[in-house]
């Protein structure tokens, strides 16, 4: 599975080729490697490459690591912690703005939500209207319900059945935590639009119509971000 490698920078060979092994189906999701001994041995490398190398490999995410007895190096589901990552660093640098989030959002989701209205089954529905549900049940407490409007987002990439969309959506989903929900601009009218934004984007993804669901997720991100826009600015 894994070939003895020979060369002056061996700990690049050791990532170019566990990768590989991932890529092409030789280690699955929640395989194990072999320990770091072993992996020295196959690949004729010293432990403090083997070490490099995993260190690599488990900061862009493609590994997990696991204490105890059991534990070792892991092969991690895919996910979007690595693209959110850079997106943050991008945020951080001052790179980003919300004006931009807001294109990307406005170019994807619309889309996404055509797509899982074509293609929801009815756990896919059932699962959608539960987050609705929960949400009420929040704001009944009295609680922010933000976390739960953005999973509603998350939960529709999910529908639409395309894991790019899958990662970019949850990676702005993120960001838009980061960059929106820490100011405290959303009040209780736009917190109730977004609770019928919501239901109406059920509705037509329930009655599987992609046009009406891509024009409704339109109006909405186009509303939420003016709503944003005007409470920022104290207006």
């Amino acid at each position: 599975m894994l070939p003895s490698v020979r060369a002056p920078r061996v700990y690049h060979h050791i990532v170019a080729h566990i990768e590989r092994a991932m890529y092409d189906g030789q280690l699955a999701c929640g395989d194990k490697l072999p320990s770091e001994r072993e992996l020295g041995r196959r690949f004729g490398a010293s432990r403090v490459a083997v070490r490099e190398a995993l260190r690599a490999l488990e900061h862009r995410g493609l590994l997990e690591v696991r204490q105890g007895s059991a534990g070792g190096h892991f092969v991690r589901a895919a996910d979007a912690s690595v693209v959110s990552r850079d997106f943050r660093t991008l945020l951080q640098l001052g790179h980003l703005t919300a004006t931009q989030l807001a294109e990307a959002r406005f170019i994807m989701e619309p889309e996404v939500a055509r797509l899982a209205a074509e293609r929801a089954t009815d756990l896919d529905v059932k699962e959608l209207r539960a987050l609705l549900d929960e949400r009420f049940a929040v704001l009944a407490g009295g609680r922010d319900p933000r976390e739960l409007d953005l999973e509603f987002h998350r939960r529709l990439a999910g529908t639409a059945r395309n894991p790019v969309h899958a990662v970019a959506i949850h990676a702005l989903m993120d960001l838009e935590a980061d960059m929106v929900a820490p100011r405290g601009v959303v009040g209780d009218a736009d917190r109730a639009e977004v609770e019928r934004a919501h239901a109406a984007l059920l509705a037509a993804i329930e009655a599987h119509d992609g046009v009406r669901a891509r024009a409704v997720m339109d109006a909405h991100i186009r509303d939420m971000q003016r709503r944003v826009a005007v409470r920022a600015s104290g207006s």
